[in-house]
């Protein structure tokens, strides 16, 4: 009798399972119940493909689904965007990126998406500073000899950078508009050429993240004279911030590491990969692999993300309109 009822009872319980909110309120509880997707929109190797590994390999002890990552470079993170921005809004497609794609591309050129519209913020994951390298010939050892001395030659100094329009460009268009000093930006493909014409001389100067250029530091072949965060690095004490300078107390072009999803996701799936997120985020081990590089663990909550994103997107806009930057 008990079987029989239970057999009848189940078109009955997939009929109420079918309406809208109950069946997303069940998705949401078994959620995850297949491999979901890390769509990184830079290539493999790079700082945002090994966070993102990282954080997928955690997720998958904890869940039991595996992590596929997918690395879809192109654009500054555009055409990896785009993709999420139009995937299924089920939670099993996730966005790692950079502010560079998210709060920098949009006052570069026009975007097949949006980023405020068509994808809901998860989580900041994590900050890392630029690095003010100089070459030693360059008899500078502070931003204010730097200042001082792009006064004394206006439009004499060359700093190079890693493309037009990334956060090594425009960290070098902040510092040229908050000091109204006038220098040259050299841009190259890549910040491995760049580099190269910084040792070479070609250059006077450059912003290089954390992870690049601490070897060069520590080697002796580039001088650091500032980071770029808001505060010194736990991982270049002795390196003054930019901040630090008379002038420019404010100035922060951090990296910053994020995960979004398609915008129409359940919100209560975007709480349960937030808070796996904070979680691992919080780690031992985690950060202690990823701190000692200068990386700043954060997991902010998705509203807090969502505050940062348009905080940020204000910030760009006017430091973008300034320089005139393009994408390239």
């Amino acid at each position: 009798m008990l079987q029989q009822t239970g057999r009848s009872l189940r078109p009955l319980l997939g009929a109420l399972l079918a309406l809208p909110g109950l069946a997303g309120a069940a998705d949401a509880a078994a959620y995850p119940a297949k491999p979901l997707r890390f769509v990184v929109t830079f290539a493999p190797g790079g700082g945002t493909d090994i966070f993102a590994r990282a954080i997928a390999h955690k997720f998958n002890e904890t869940w039991g689904q595996p992590v596929i990552v997918d690395n879809r470079a192109g654009g500054n993170g555009n055409i990896g965007a785009d993709l999420v921005a139009k995937a299924s809004a089920d939670g099993y497609t996730i966005l790692v990126t950079t502010n560079a794609t998210i709060v920098i591309n949009p006052h570069l050129s026009q975007l097949p998406y949006d980023p405020v519209k068509d994808l809901a913020p998860i989580s900041q994951l994590a900050t890392l500073p630029f690095v003010l390298l100089v070459h030693p010939s360059l008899q500078v050892k502070s931003v204010p000899e730097l200042i001082a001395l792009a006064r004394a030659k206006p439009g004499q100094l060359n700093y190079g950078s890693s493309g037009g329009g990334g956060g090594a460009h425009l960290s070098g268009e902040m510092l040229k508009t908050t000091a109204k000093i006038d220098m040259t930006h050299v841009p190259y493909k890549g910040a491995a050429p760049a580099l190269v014409a910084l040792l070479g001389g070609e250059v006077q100067f450059m912003f290089v993240s954390i992870l690049t250029a601490t070897p060069l530091i520590e080697s002796n072949k580039l001088r650091a004279i500032a980071v770029s965060g808001l505060k010194r690095s736990p991982a270049l004490p002795n390196v003054p911030a930019v901040a630090e300078a008379p002038g420019l107390a404010g100035f922060e072009t951090d990296l910053w590491y994020g995960m979004l999803a398609p915008a129409k996701t359940d919100p209560k799936i975007v709480t349960k990969l937030h808070l796996e997120t904070r979680r691992v985020l919080e780690l031992p081990e985690f950060r202690n692999r990823f701190e000692p590089t200068g990386t700043q663990m954060v997991g902010s909550s998705p509203a807090e993300f969502a505050r940062t994103i348009k905080a940020d997107l204000a910030k760009w806009a006017v430091v973008i309109k300034s320089s005139g930057a393009k994408l390239e």
